[in-house]
């Protein structure tokens, strides 16, 4: 079926229609939300200029921005109100003045008025003839317009009241206004379609034109006309500009107040002055009406100034004042609509008919030659694409950047809060209270619940806002050829086909053929994980299944360029890379709930089923004995509140996001506050080596040297490390002077500039004491033969007096071949040397030197000729060295019973070798191997083995389901998009920020800043001691419960009376155990918590023996308390026994705290004061307390009644036998096994 223009237009006439639906219903808050956003425009490029002063602070930007527009507002209010108040008082002495007079005759103006000046005469008559009634009508007209005044007073209140909202509107426009604009933006461009950015720029373009040709034109207006009441001598001159001015905003409104003027002049018979302000008004108020207005608007919205004329109008009838801003760009947005759909079908026609791109049967670029990669993306070296066909080609493919997932809304984040079941059990009983009448209890069990959304919602919102934080937002920029010009353009903007340059230090933006190169080396560790530069060339293969690592005349994706130039024929763009590929295989990787979430949703559960239970007996009792049905409710309701731990979610938020917070101290970011749980029971960390576990960082770690073995100490570019062992009698000039003459790299700091293989050279000769600028003083370079992937060495040439010294460095397989020896100086074999060198996973260099006569060397000679008969100096066995503060977080992740493995691109030998440094054991194989294996035979060896070399990206998944099918909790680091999907796969991804990739960073769950592999046993420990803590509040919680429980249930079997009301219980199980609660989460990690096996996710964090205590504890406290309350009764009214009863259960919960900071030991240890804030709420809670029963306001809402001295010792000695009986438990359990526990 063909598209027809009014089909077309059915979307939008539908849009239109709810908008005005919308508008019609949300009335004041669209005219608040328009006018903020009107005021945040106008003003925001001070805004900016400000926020550029503040380094970038948008909330206080945002504050002073709305400070300053409020004064602003409120200095011109106040200038109007002072200039009005002068004119009025001027008026008033001229009215006065009148009075006096023995005559009361109206002004001859105001008689020439018809009508007016005949009503206004009789009235002024009547006042002359009786005064008294005069009196009396003044009196009725002061009453009147007292009433008047009054409403006015009110008006100016709620116009206050809306300028406050639409300042608070402004602020967030301001502090927020990159993100709404960005997500406004998202949502046209869904709902619009290809067509948004006509729509956009219409609306834009319009509302430019209204805010600067409405408004510039009304002040012109306003500044002409109050000139024009000043020399015709007008009396309020200023007034009558300021309403000129308001009424210009609708063009021809300022003749409204103008020409009145002017004719009442001629009136009064001041002729001259009213003509001449007639003819000011026609020829310089109105040309700027009618000339200025319509060229300011054309210039600023390049659209016709009749379609703002017909919206300023239609505006006004339709939305009243706001339809002079609003109705042109509705207008406007319309007639794009129309616009869009004329000019722009036929190119739609021609993007609809074409087939999208096929990627998946794109050539083996790699086997292709240079000429028939070019032709088979129609481009040209020289020229490149012309900008047209890059238009055409970007439509096609789409921008040049890979898919994110898009960040959680903070509706979606509010609204998770409220999945849990014990959220929503209590939910139904706040409604239930209400449908039963008690509206304060349903009110306080929704504040408490509203309380914990908010906050678990604000940790989370905190924690993806730091994230966005870490992100690098400066876009990276592709030196490109178009239309036979060399430009700079975001790199988003590549298209197939376009010729990139590249330069050293340059990171590669899409995937593409080398077309030319020189001594090109690329770091491709975020893809293959290989550590070392890889050379590359421009030749052709045969072989069309090569793996990616091996295809060395192509580049990919958000490598680096370490040396060398290159040109380079994109292949490939954003998701269609190599890397967008393995972005892909993160969908297929769900979200889980962590151990905690587990366990907490299997007691919520529990404790529902309990609570059910208990409420039903208690109905079927209360039926059969009787008793009212209200009274009944509320007495299922308290146990509902008794039953529930509604507190359990709040603090395990509270806790986990104290962890988040105690992890950001330490450099870590954490996304979900549930990761550093899950860290706590994590049994398996399996890491990338590269860059993680090693500092990314080529480093000379062993030299052979005239027949003698050397070490070399240090790490990375440091140069705080020595050659050992040496005497003075040692030499090393002739081994070091190579090393730092022949390179191409510079030290720059502590970081190197250039290849890092060079780079680990030179500090090896700084290392020795050789400054390289000195050197290359005394021996200047004179030519110079580059590296290459063909001949494997680089040479230089140096003058040196009356000779020429060549230095040469490359692989020592083919160095041994040009030298006239393969022995040392001892006769050992060099060639033997170097394999046991590169067994020890180390990458070795050769060093190799000649001497020529000065005389016998020409520079443009052949210089190839001159590499033979070397002289072998030196093997250097270079490395990518482990991270000192990794060994040791290694060690203690195995003290903590936590198996480390290794996984990575490298070689098996090298990644042996590594391994060995860490103090890593175990088997070790490659990918190869790997792949070998079924699932059943790795299940069988995944524990055995430690390292895994040479692996893919789906081999890590699969390593990952392997340990997890083996019941582990497996963390996963890693810095590379090869690293993703296992990242996404694992039960806790851990990215490293800086040098991580943003795939990388999307797939984990927490980022670590400094990218330092100890930061994860901070995180393991803060994990076991979170859950230590979540422990302690369970059993202070549940004890809590239970013992609310047996109270409330025992009360009417004992034929006592309901101890405690809904409100004493909410009071008893949020407020009171609320502090001491959370308090528990900041309890320091127990000594000796990293000596400890992993707990078992699977071990129920309620065991049988743990809820016998607990219900001990329960029972202690039903029996004091209904004690208490059965002695009360017999001396005293129910509601001081009630109070009595009550006061002494939430004492038992503060004696009761203590129990639960120690299981088997005594509470008395060295930490009994180590947490200052249990104090402190301790404190808090009997104050409270204190009020709750003295304070006459709460005693309302509490239903309690003052208590005497010895009421309150009464209290806490029964109270303490909580703490008491527990003690002598723990006690008797000491000696019965001999050992005291701290």
């Amino acid at each position: 079926m063909t598209n027809t223009p009014i089909r077309q237009l059915i979307p939008g006439i539908l849009l239109a229609g709810l908008l005005w639906l919308g508008f019609m219903v949300l009335h004041e808050f669209l005219l608040t939300l328009i006018w903020a956003l009107i005021i945040a425009y106008v003003v925001w490029p001070p805004y900016r200029c400000l926020r550029h002063r503040l380094k970038g602070n948008a909330t206080l930007s945002a504050a002073l921005m709305t400070v300053i527009i409020a004064a602003m507002i409120f200095l011109t209010v106040y200038w109007l109100v002072a200039m009005l108040q002068n004119e009025l008082t001027t008026a008033y002495q001229i009215l006065v003045s009148g009075f006096n007079q023995d005559n009361y005759r109206v002004p001859d103006f105001i008689k020439r008025i018809p009508w007016l000046g005949n009503i206004a005469q009789q009235w002024l008559d009547r006042l002359t003839d009786s005064r008294a009634g005069g009196i009396a009508q003044i009196a009725d007209w002061a009453q009147q317009w007292s009433g008047e005044f009054a409403k006015f007073l009110g008006g100016i209140g709620h116009y206050v009241m809306k300028l406050g909202v639409v300042l608070v509107t402004v602020f967030f426009c301001f502090r927020d206004g990159d993100e709404a604009v960005r997500q406004l933006h998202q949502g046209l461009v869904r709902f619009l379609g290809k067509y948004q950015h006509v729509y956009l720029q219409a609306a834009g373009d319009t509302t430019r034109a209204v805010v600067y040709g409405l408004v510039l034109a009304a002040l012109g207006q306003g500044l002409l006309a109050g000139l024009g009441y000043f020399v015709a001598d007008v009396k309020a001159p200023v007034l009558f500009a300021a309403l000129t001015a308001l009424l210009a905003l609708v063009p021809m409104g300022a003749t409204l107040v103008w020409m009145p003027v002017g004719i009442m002049l001629m009136l009064t018979g001041q002729s001259w002055q009213g003509l001449g302000l007639l003819l000011w008004g026609f020829f310089a108020v109105s040309t700027v009406d009618n000339v200025i207005r319509p060229l300011v608007i054309s210039g600023a919205g390049r659209i016709p100034f009749l379609v703002v004329l017909f919206g300023v109008l239609g505006g006004l009838t339709t939305f009243g004042a706001v339809g002079l801003f609003l109705g042109p760009v509705i207008l406007a947005v319309l007639l794009a609509v129309w616009q869009a759909w004329l000019q722009l079908q036929n190119h739609e026609q021609q993007l609809d008919s074409a087939s999208s791109p096929d990627m998946e049967h794109q050539p083996c670029w790699h086997t292709l030659s240079v000429e028939e990669a070019l032709s088979a993306q129609a481009s040209d070296l020289a020229t490149g694409l012309s900008q047209t066909e890059a238009t055409s080609r970007l439509n096609c493919y789409g921008p040049n950047r890979l898919a994110e997932k898009p960040p959680r809304s903070a509706w979606h984040l509010l609204l998770s809060q409220f999945k849990s079941l014990l959220i929503l059990v209590l939910m139904i009983a706040a409604i239930l209270a209400a449908t039963i009448g008690d509206l304060i209890d349903g009110a306080v069990i929704l504040v408490v619940v509203s309380i914990n959304a908010l906050l678990g919602f604000y940790q989370e919102f905190q924690a993806e806002k730091s994230l966005a934080a870490l992100k690098n937002m400066l876009a990276l920029q592709a030196e490109v050829r178009r239309d036979s010009r060399t430009i700079e353009l975001p790199a988003d903007r590549l298209v197939p086909g376009d010729i990139v340059i590249l330069e050293p230090g340059d990171k590669i933006p899409a995937d593409g053929r080398i077309i030319s190169c020189h001594t090109l080396e690329v770091d491709e560790s975020a893809l293959t994980g290989e550590s070392v530069p890889v050379a590359k060339q421009h030749q052709a293969f045969e072989l069309a299944t090569l793996p990616l690592a091996e295809r060395s005349n192509m580049l990919y994706m958000n490598n680096a360029v370490t040396r060398g130039r290159a040109k380079m024929l994109v292949t490939a763009t954003g998701m269609n890379t190599e890397i967008g590929k393995l972005a892909g295989l993160l969908a297929e990787a769900t979200d889980r709930d962590t151990p905690l979430q587990i366990q907490l949703d299997s007691l919520g559960k529990r404790l529902a089923l309990i609570a059910v239970a208990i409420i039903g007996l208690l109905f079927m009792t209360a039926l059969w004995r009787g008793e009212p049905l209200i009274q009944t409710a509320f007495t299922a309701i308290a146990l509902a509140v008794a039953a529930i731990p509604e507190g359990l979610p709040a603090v395990v938020t509270v806790t986990l996001a104290l962890g988040m917070h105690r992890m950001a101290r330490h450099r870590a970011i954490v996304k979900r506050l549930a990761a550093v749980e899950t860290l706590g029971c994590t049994t398996v960390i399996c890491t990338d080596k590269t860059g993680t576990l090693t500092v990314n960082q080529m480093t000379a770690r062993s030299v052979f040297y005239k027949g003698q073995s050397y070490k070399v100490s240090g790490e990375g570019y440091e140069l705080d490390g020595k050659i050992s062992p040496t005497s003075d009698d040692d030499d090393l000039a002739d081994l070091l002077l190579p090393l730092a003459l022949c390179n191409n790299s510079h030290l720059q700091g502590r970081q190197v500039v250039g290849d890092p293989m060079e780079g680990a050279l030179l500090v090896l000769a700084a290392k020795g004491g050789i400054d390289k600028k000195q050197a290359v003083s005394q021996l200047p370079r004179i030519a110079e033969i580059p590296f290459d992937a063909e001949h494997k060495f680089m040479a230089t040439f140096h003058q040196q007096g009356d000779q020429v010294k060549v230095f040469i460095k490359g692989a020592p397989e083919v160095l041994l071949k040009l030298c006239d020896s393969l022995v040392d100086s001892n006769g050992n074999s060099l060639l033997a040397q170097n394999q046991s060198m590169a067994e020890t996973g180390l990458r070795v260099l050769g060093v190799a030197v000649r001497t020529l006569p000065a005389n016998d060397f020409r520079v443009d000679d052949d210089l190839f000729q001159y590499i033979r008969e070397l002289s072998f100096v030196a093997l250097v066995g270079l490395m990518d060295p482990p991270r000192a503060e990794a060994r040791e977080a290694i060690k203690l992740c195995q003290q903590a019973g936590i198996a480390v493995k290794m996984i990575t691109g490298d070689q098996k030998v090298t990644a042996f070798a590594i391994a060995q440094e860490l103090g890593l054991s175990g088997e070790v194989i490659d990918g190869e191997e790997l792949s070998g294996l079924d699932d059943e035979a790795l299940a069988a060896r995944i524990n055995a083995i430690t390292v895994f070399a040479r692996t893919a990206p789906e081999q890590k998944v699969r390593i990952i389901k392997a340990l997890k099918a083996d019941g582990h909790i497996v963390a996963m680091t890693g810095d590379g998009v090869n690293d993703a999907p296992a990242l996404k796969s694992a039960d806790i991804g851990i990215a490293m920020g800086v040098t991580g990739t943003d795939v990388a960073r999307e797939a984990a769950a927490m980022v670590l800043i400094d990218d330092n592999f100890a930061t994860i046993v901070k995180a393991v420990k803060e994990g076991r001691g979170i859950y230590d803590n979540m422990v302690k509040f369970v059993r202070f919680q549940l004890s809590t419960n239970i013992g609310a429980i047996l109270t409330v249930a025992g009360a009417p079997l004992l034929g006592l009376p309901t101890p405690f009301t809904a409100v004493q219980l909410l009071w008893i199980n949020i407020i009171m155990d609320g502090p001491p609660a959370m308090s528990l989460g900041v309890d320091p990690v127990r000594t000796g918590s990293m000596d400890e096996a992993p707990r078992n996710p699977d071990a129920r964090i309620l065991s049988l023996q743990r809820f016998g205590n607990l219900f001990s504890y329960g029972l202690i406290m039903a029996v004091g308390t209904l004690g208490v309350l059965y002695y009360a009764l017999q001396s005293g009214e129910s509601r001081h026994a009630e109070t009595l009863a009550f006061t002494t259960f939430v004492l038992f919960q503060v004696f009761n705290v203590f129990n639960a900071r120690s299981e088997k030991g005594t509470t008395f240890n060295r930490h009994f004061y180590a947490n200052r804030l249990l104090w402190l709420a301790i404190f808090g809670v009997i104050l409270l307390q204190i009020l709750v029963i003295h304070w006459p306001p709460a005693q309302l809402v509490f239903h309690t009644t003052a208590l005497t001295q010895p009421d309150w010792l009464l209290a806490v000695g029964v109270a303490v036998s909580v703490l008491v009986v527990e003690e002598l438990r723990k006690l008797l359990c000491l000696i019965w096994s001999g050992r005291v526990k701290t």
